[in-house]
């Protein structure tokens, strides 16, 4: 009996050390692997594609088998083969025009390859294009050659300068925010409300859980992917608009004709 009760406080013992030696030892304690933040992940997919851009091979997500004529004429810009072109004005001639004119400084969050940013920069004083992606700056510089009243900025965070504190009319990104997870968002909904004047406005666009593509899209994803879009609701966006104290003036409701308002959700907003 004796015996049995020395080996049960021997085997107590190495039991205690095990679990000392795992849990507690600085060694060998159990880290979460590395992870790229949202951010860093954007950078570095947005500088890859604009890369290995091929206007001749990229996928026409609303025309998938157009022919090399159609082709020429659906993509002139890097990011054209996302949506359709009839879709974006509709929602230019809503959602931004009636914000801007000749004598407004403008600022654009993810300018990509300039698409939108080629059409709202004739309309401007100024248009400032951030992006935290070096290869699409490089390429929409190249693509707005010809306009002399942009300026490219390449920003690491969801973060301004102090100095562009309140400088802004109006601030817009288009197609962006679908991209981005809710703190990166929750994130630039401040920035945005810093850089705007007081009773300027901005237009944000994000991804629609509620809408009838944007179920479709993400029903069909087993998992979240940058790539993929982040899904959220209008509530979410309506929240952090809120929190962030900025006023939604215009929002955009299910459109089977327009493929972006039957995909997406998107807002106007005010500082006052």
């Amino acid at each position: 009996m004796n015996a049995m009760i020395r080996i049960m406080r021997l085997y107590r013992k190495i039991i205690k050390k095990f679990y000392t030696l795992i849990f507690n030892s600085p060694k060998k304690k159990i880290s979460t692997p590395l992870v790229l933040d949202n951010v860093e992940y954007n950078k570095k997919i947005w500088d890859k594609y604009s890369k290995d851009y091929n206007k001749w091979e990229v996928h026409i997500e609303a025309n998938p088998e157009c022919d090399e004529s159609e082709r020429e004429k659906l993509i002139e810009y890097l990011g054209d083969e996302w949506g359709t072109k009839n879709s974006v004005t509709e929602i230019m001639e809503d959602y931004v025009y009636p914000y801007i004119d000749e004598h407004s400084i403008v600022a654009e969050i993810g300018v990509g390859g300039g698409r939108i940013a080629s059409i709202v920069a004739p309309r401007t004083k100024e248009l400032y294009c951030f992006d935290v992606s070096n290869e699409m700056l490089k390429r929409a510089k190249n693509a707005l050659k010809n306009l002399s009243n942009v300026h490219y900025i390449l920003i690491e965070q969801p973060k301004f300068k102090s100095e562009l504190a309140e400088k802004f009319d109006f601030v817009y990104s288009f197609d962006v925010f679908v991209h981005l997870d809710l703190h990166t968002m929750w994130n630039y909904f401040n920035e945005i409300g810093a850089v705007l004047k007081k009773g300027g406005k901005a237009f944000i666009h994000t991804s629609n859980l509620m809408t009838p593509e944007g179920w479709k899209r993400f029903s069909k994803q087993k998992k979240y992917s940058v790539e993929g879009h982040y899904f959220i609701s209008p509530e979410i966006v309506d929240i952090l608009a809120n929190r962030s104290n900025l006023k939604i003036i215009k929002k955009s409701t299910p459109d089977p004709k327009n493929y972006y308002l039957n995909r997406d959700y998107l807002v106007v907003l005010k500082k006052p």
